[in-house]
């Protein structure tokens, strides 16, 4: 074996040893990329997510104020207590409008038949 044939052995493993760190460094480059690609899908999505979770937020707190503003059973029951108030009212005019309508009644009658001196 010769000094010429020694050193093309060398080089050969020298290529194959820069051929597998090559390798090894793309394959690295690929799993980064890949796992960079897919934090940045995460990020985004946290991003949507927290948007969207600040606009129902935003909606949330809107329907707490308006049922804050709605009226609670003792304003319902304070509400129908004065209806049944206004209905007893509304059927006592009532009365009194037909006790009146049919003394109106007696009064034209009396008039028209001219029993009147």
């Amino acid at each position: 074996m010769t000094l010429h044939d020694i050193d093309i052995e060398i080089k050969d493993i020298v290529l194959i040893v820069q051929l597998l760190i090559n390798a090894a460094i793309g394959i690295y480059v690929w799993i980064s990329n890949r796992q960079r690609v897919t934090v940045e899908r995460i990020n985004q999505l946290e991003r949507d997510v927290d948007s969207r979770l600040d606009i129902h937020s935003d909606r949330l707190t809107r329907v707490e104020v308006s049922a804050g503003a709605a009226p609670t059973h003792d304003d319902l029951k304070r509400l129908h207590q004065r209806l049944d108030s206004v209905n007893g009212e509304l059927q006592n005019l009532t009365g009194q409008f037909k006790t009146t309508n049919n003394t109106l009644i007696l009064i034209h009658e009396y008039l028209l038949n001219g029993n009147h001196p």
